[in-house]
């Protein structure tokens, strides 16, 4: 009985300490009700297949960096316009006078337009204009005050991409230069070594006996055909001056290189060099196809990424450029190399081929760079044929049944084109009346010679005289023709008919 008194208390305590704490709780305040508009609920639109295609294809242009445009055009710019481009030069060049700015802006591009020569501000605004054709995206910066800091920053990174371009071209090169420094290695390598193991480029250039000269000016290599020897010596003292004016051996052809120059002539070989040439396959197709075998490139060349499909003057200035610094003692890029300068070295290329006094030596010089680097003087396929195709008579041959192919192909589809033409309703118009042609005359045919009367035998039988008598005494009888219902008979002659009586 305690213990059920005991439960009893237990039970009550609980449940006046649950009413405390349920009367301590403040009542909770109602949710607001949910306001219904009287409007009537429109049906939702289907969205188009097109609505759906504009929102991928903004979502794929949102995915993609907008730098990168930028970046690829400022590669372009380096190996196929201009490796000295500043963009913001050219911007300053081509918009002088044209915005609207402050005077301090003014006065800043004022003074640094001050410093270019009229001539190389106008290069600058073609090579501008060759700049927003390579980025059209910078046009809707242009000129907008708002995006002016955006613009500063694009072109910050397209000038430092610009350089980076030169650089890298340069390293990759630094490794395979001084093998396509010799003409044939397995026969004649170069010695001293280039690659001596240290990693630096001190002994090249014209500490080396040979690369000395190959960066001797042409005019100059007489020396080393004398005394070669004192030919080094001269050049490493000063004595005669590597100049960007004054052209060096390995732009000519020959191997030595300017081997057969001809200062009368000196057009005659430029730009023909060995190393020139491989060095420009390095960069624009692919180290493997430097030495002008066939290869399997496993990336896409430069010239694909730049659109490049001929050789203009800007990308033999380029691998120019390339050569000289590749076997130079700097060990780090500089626009200056002691009374050499870079930049107008690479100026200087460029307007002796685009100002030729001679229009057919530029053509040809084009053209033939063309084969070099892209095996057809037409320049580069626009549909991505590859550079490494063979040259041998069975392509000539495919390419002409190729051709003829086509031909045909092309007169086949032209005739079925021709509309047939549809039959008319009207009647024709009857074709008037032709004169007869008057026959020319006829000349008369002459008639045939007599035949010789047949001589009689003297003796005659019985029997032959009776057939020459009965023979004299025929008259001629006359046919008759087909009866409707038969043959008509022939009557035999009367001379059978004695022949018969005869031999009874």
């Amino acid at each position: 009985m305690a213990r059920h008194k005991r439960s009893d208390s237990i039970t009550s305590s609980d449940s006046s300490a649950s009413s405390r704490s349920l009367n301590s709780v403040s009542p909770v305040d109602p949710l607001p009700s949910k306001k219904v508009s009287k409007k009537a609920t429109r049906p939702k639109k289907r969205r188009r297949s097109s609505d759906n295609d504009e929102k991928r294809a903004r979502k794929k242009e949102s995915d993609i960096d907008p730098d990168e445009e930028f970046l690829a055009a400022a590669c372009c710019i380096a190996r196929c316009i201009d490796v000295f481009c500043l963009a913001l030069q050219q911007r300053d060049a081509a918009e002088n006078g044209d915005l609207s700015e402050d005077e301090d802006t003014q006065a800043c591009r004022e003074t640094r337009l001050s410093k270019i020569s009229p001539q190389v501000q106008e290069q600058y605004k073609r090579n501008y204009a060759r700049l927003l054709r390579l980025a059209p995206s910078l046009k809707p910066l242009l000129g907008d005050p708002r995006k002016a800091s955006e613009l500063n920053d694009i072109i910050k990174k397209m000038d430092a991409t610009i350089s980076g371009t030169r650089s890298d071209d340069a390293s990759r090169l630094k490794s395979q230069i001084g093998h396509y420094v010799a003409f044939n290695t397995k026969d004649h390598p170069i010695r001293p070594a280039i690659y001596d193991g240290s990693g630096s480029r001190t002994h090249l250039g014209i500490n080396h006996p040979v690369l000395a000269r190959f960066l001797c000016p042409v005019r100059e290599l007489k020396r080393f055909s004398e005394d070669a020897d004192k030919a080094l010596k001269d050049i490493q003292c000063g004595k005669v001056n590597l100049t960007a004016s004054a052209l060096p051996a390995f732009l000519w052809a020959g191997d030595p290189p300017g081997q057969e120059y001809d200062d009368d002539n000196m057009f005659e070989g430029m730009f023909d060099g060995y190393l020139l040439e491989r060095t420009m396959r390095h960069i624009f197709t692919s180290p493997l196809s430097a030495y002008g075998g066939e290869t399997r490139a496993t990336r896409t060349c430069n010239a694909t990424l730049h659109d490049m499909t001929t050789v203009e003057a800007a990308h033999i200035s380029y691998g120019c450029l390339q050569v000289r610094f590749g076997i130079s003692a700097k060990n780090a890029w500089s626009e200056i190399d002691g009374a050499f300068n870079y930049r107008e070295f690479y100026n200087n290329i460029i307007e002796l081929i685009e100002d030729s006094p001679d229009p057919e030596w530029k053509e040809d010089l084009l053209k033939a760079w063309n084969v070099k680097i892209f095996k057809n003087e037409e320049g580069r396929d626009s549909n991505g044929t590859r550079d490494n195709e063979k040259t041998s008579g069975s392509r000539e041959s495919r390419d002409t049944d190729l051709a003829r192919v086509r031909a045909q192909m092309a007169a086949h589809r032209a005739a079925k084109a021709v509309p047939t033409p549809a039959p008319s309703t009207h009647e024709p118009t009857p074709a008037p009346p032709r004169e007869p042609t008057p026959l020319p005359p006829r000349e008369p045919t002459p008639a045939p010679p007599a035949l010789p009367a047949r001589a009689k035998s003297h003796a005659l039988s019985d029997l032959t005289e009776a057939e020459d008598d009965e023979d004299s005494e025929r008259v001629p009888i006359k046919r008759k023709g087909k009866k409707a219902g038969g043959r008509s008979k022939r009557k035999a002659p009367a001379s059978t008919a004695v022949r018969k009586s005869s031999r009874k």
